[in-house]
């Protein structure tokens, strides 16, 4: 059965899926959780189309992005299939999945719902639970441990296919001005009273005479800074205006490189900027684009080899969906084809 065959199919048992778990207290008879499908003799149940709904649904929010709930569900069970088919294929090559990612995708998941117990109750909603979430996560590790060891290593990105995207795609390697510089973080909520603005400032200032009177700012930072960034002694690596709040910008800007700026204001608190490196504005060298365009046609072509293998898993793979009792559906025939062999014609 071609997965292309299936549209219809998955169109339906994805709505099928969404609305069993949109029902928050199912009829006590209802199986909200039935097999819909068989991939290669492996179920697939209705939680996990709708698991996987929900995930698509977060991201195309995330992204700004609408979607009916016909067609999230028909990519939904798409994708639930071709996972169960690369993770059948890993298996068959003796891959073995990650339990540490596996766990660390179970505490994340329970991290985003609140705890483990409103993460297994909203769960049991669909009918489903921990143990069935933990199973999809380990398919997922599956598959991206066979793309990692079968097919990865496999494609070749040539100098020549760097060059030529480079090129070929001039406005990508546009940039606009941009500073490397390091800085000390002082923080100080804007709403904090005098004394504590005051306070912050001084420290600011304290650590601004250090770097001026010749300490390495880099320690400074790791001693001294609030910020994300104090272990990595303050470097905040190359930027553009655009990608700092006005204040900071502006100081740092008017910095060359080796100055150290005055104690600047911002809603984070008080900063002590270096500046370490100065660019122009221009188009960035070729040696600066070409790793970042070797992983780019790597991830292009890794991701059109795993399209092409699923469309070969899926080809050949035996998919049958079942219906309410668990049953196979019979795959509909073309139309004006016989139910049956015809019989033999009569001898002229």
């Amino acid at each position: 059965m071609n997965l292309k065959k299936l549209t219809g199919l998955l169109l339906a048992v994805g709505c099928a899926s969404t609305a069993l778990a949109q029902q928050a207290e199912p009829a006590p008879s209802a199986n909200v959780n039935p097999k819909i499908m068989l991939v290669n003799g492996e179920p697939v149940y209705a939680a996990e189309v709708s698991l996987m709904m929900q995930n698509i649904k977060g991201y195309l929010d995330s992204q700004g992005q609408e979607a009916t709930d016909q067609e999230i569900a028909q990519v939904a069970t798409q994708r639930v299939v071709e996972q169960k088919l690369l993770a059948q294929e890993a298996a068959r090559f003796g891959i073995k999945p990650d339990q540490a990612r596996i766990d660390q995708m179970m505490d994340l998941t329970a991290q985003q719902a609140g705890g483990r117990e409103v993460l297994q109750a909203e769960l049991a909603k669909g009918g489903s639970g921990l143990d069935q979430l933990e199973g999809m996560f380990r398919e997922m590790d599956l598959g991206r441990a066979f793309v990692a060891q079968q097919i990865q290593p496999t494609i070749e990105v040539s100098d020549q296919e760097i060059t030529d995207y480079y090129n070929e795609h001039p406005d990508q390697f546009a940039r606009g001005e941009q500073v490397h510089a390091r800085h000390i973080l002082i923080k100080a909520d804007p709403d904090a009273d005098e004394a504590t603005q005051q306070a912050a400032r001084a420290k600011a200032e304290q650590a601004r005479e250090r770097a001026v009177a010749g300490e390495d700012f880099s320690e400074l930072a790791k001693e001294l800074s609030e910020g994300p960034s104090a272990s990595s002694g303050g470097d905040l690596g190359f930027f553009t205006k655009e990608q700092m709040v006005p204040q900071f910008s502006e100081a740092a800007f008017a910095l060359a490189p080796g100055e150290i700026s005055p104690v600047v204001q911002t809603q984070f608190g008080y900063h002590v900027i270096k500046v370490e490196d100065h660019r122009d504005a221009g188009t960035a060298p070729l040696d600066e684009a070409r790793e970042p365009i070797r992983r780019m046609l790597i991830n292009q072509k890794t991701g059109l080899a795993v399209a092409q293998l699923v469309q070969r898993l899926g080809q050949e793979a035996d998919l049958q969906f079942l219906d309410e009792n668990g049953n196979p559906i019979p795959e509909e025939q073309p139309a004006g084809a016989p139910d049956s062999e015809p019989a033999p014609s009569p001898n002229p």
